[in-house]
């Protein structure tokens, strides 16, 4: 039975954009686009929570995108098995280039690419560490989305993610796109603003969190103007 949420919007509507970048385009624009300060920020931000002597042997990348994010996430767990998973194959060849870089050949067995749906993951087994950035607001349906990460974990598995927070208002999600790609091309910034609209707020995470019984393993908070963060509590 599919689950849905009944949100109460104060706040502008969520506009929904297409679940995959399949433009060749567009993917361009996003591969050549400049997220050096916000990817650090949020990479910053997972480094700060994870628990101390943390070393996964297993990690799912959710949404790798053209791997910016996911050639972080190697360059700080090399001895690990990664899993890169996006559903646009267009996006997952990017990453594929990207990783092929850093790669050792003796290492490319513990890589692997999934051309997959978030909405029909299904692991062969847990993993350690569970990642995802600006995958949410691709997902129509976003309990696609947390049912594949309750797939993918383990009691003692660390989640992390990341996404956008949808603005107060069209003029809102304007200024954040002159503020932050104004310098982007034009395909950029269209994409930025209409991710902008289609992304969720954080009291709509929080309703999703409670009614898929995450919120007694994850915390929730906003980091700046435009991301908010989601991450594993503690182990008591």
């Amino acid at each position: 039975m599919k689950r849905s949420v009944n949100f109460s919007f104060h706040h502008m509507v969520r506009i929904p954009e297409p679940e995959l970048m399949e433009d060749p385009t567009q993917v361009e624009s996003y591969d050549q686009a400049d997220f050096e300060s916000a990817h650090s920020f949020l990479i910053r931000k997972f480094q700060d929570r994870l628990p101390q002597r943390f070393v996964p042997e297993s990690i799912l990348d959710l949404g790798c995108g053209p791997g910016d994010m996911s050639s972080r996430l190697y360059s700080q767990f090399p001895n690990a098995n990664f899993t890169f998973l996006d559903g646009s194959e267009f996006m997952l060849d990017r990453c594929k280039k990207r990783m092929g870089t850093l790669v050792s050949e003796k290492r490319k067995d513990k890589i692997d690419f999934k051309k997959e749906l978030v909405q029909g993951f299904v692991p062969e087994s847990p993993y350690d560490l569970v990642f995802s950035n600006s995958l949410l607001h691709h997902i129509h349906d976003p309990f696609e989305f947390w049912g594949a990460v309750q797939r993918s974990i383990h009691n003692d598995s660390f989640i992390f993610i990341s996404d956008l927070i949808r603005p107060d208002s069209l003029t809102s999600a304007n200024q954040l796109m002159e503020r932050y790609a104004k310098e982007e091309s034009e395909i950029l910034k269209k994409d930025f603003y209409n991710s902008l609209l289609a992304a969720y707020r954080i009291e709509e995470v929080k309703e999703m969190l409670e009614i898929t019984r995450l919120d007694s393993k994850l915390n929730l908070e906003p980091v700046t103007d435009r991301h908010w963060i989601c991450y594993s509590k503690p182990r008591l």
